[in-house]
């Protein structure tokens, strides 16, 4: 992905829009844009006037990257690597001044959520087999080399759960999935240390 931290758009000075609003302006119009209101950004509609055909821009910025700000806030609510991946198959570069198709806006959301569901399918399996409480095949195996003769309450179990739960959704939060199994593999180790 070619879009960095853009000094058109400080991220400290002026919040850039939420991908809602970049959403909601692509559902009703044919391309988005971005525009300066006073002190906060705004995502404003391009369209074409039915009787003439004319394009109309219902305000325009032209120093204003509605493209790298599309990717920021893309990046924003989805794992930098789903948001560099979307950015990379549409060539989402930045582009000062121009409109981001509606297309576009609609097809990244469409890859991102797609994106983000397979990478939450494979944690998922990821925490079936390391699952105290569901007896999961790696979770059998760490026990046997760890503590080969320990027994578990049903208490224990659910806490070991309940750490290993806390661990993959921080992962997820900061992007960092899907998690490997020697991640939580070394997750586990640690919540059956801890137990001691």
């Amino acid at each position: 992905m070619s879009i960095e931290k853009n000094s058109f758009l400080p991220p400290n000075a002026i919040p850039i829009p939420s991908l809602d609003a970049f959403r909601q302006a692509a559902e009703t119009h044919d391309a988005v844009l971005l525009s300066l209101d006073g002190e906060t950004w705004k995502v404003l509609g391009i369209g074409t006037l039915p009787t003439s055909g004319r394009k109309v821009a219902w305000v325009e910025n032209p120093e204003a990257d509605t493209t790298s700000a599309f990717v920021q806030a893309l990046n924003q609510s989805f794992s930098g690597g789903i948001s560099r991946a979307v950015a990379r198959e549409l060539d989402l570069k930045a582009s000062p001044g121009l409109p981001l198709a509606s297309r576009t806006v609609i097809q990244a959301l469409d890859m991102a959520q797609t994106g983000q569901k397979a990478l939450a399918g494979v944690d998922f399996l990821t925490q079936l087999q390391f699952s105290a409480t569901k007896n999961g095949s790696e979770f059998q195996r760490v026990l046997a080399d760890v503590a080969p003769t320990s027994a578990l309450s049903a208490s224990d179990r659910e806490d070991i759960d309940r750490q290993l739960d806390r661990r993959f959704a921080d992962a997820q939060a900061h992007g960092a999935g899907p998690v490997s199994p020697g991640n939580a593999e070394q997750w586990l180790k640690d919540a059956l240390s801890a137990l001691k």
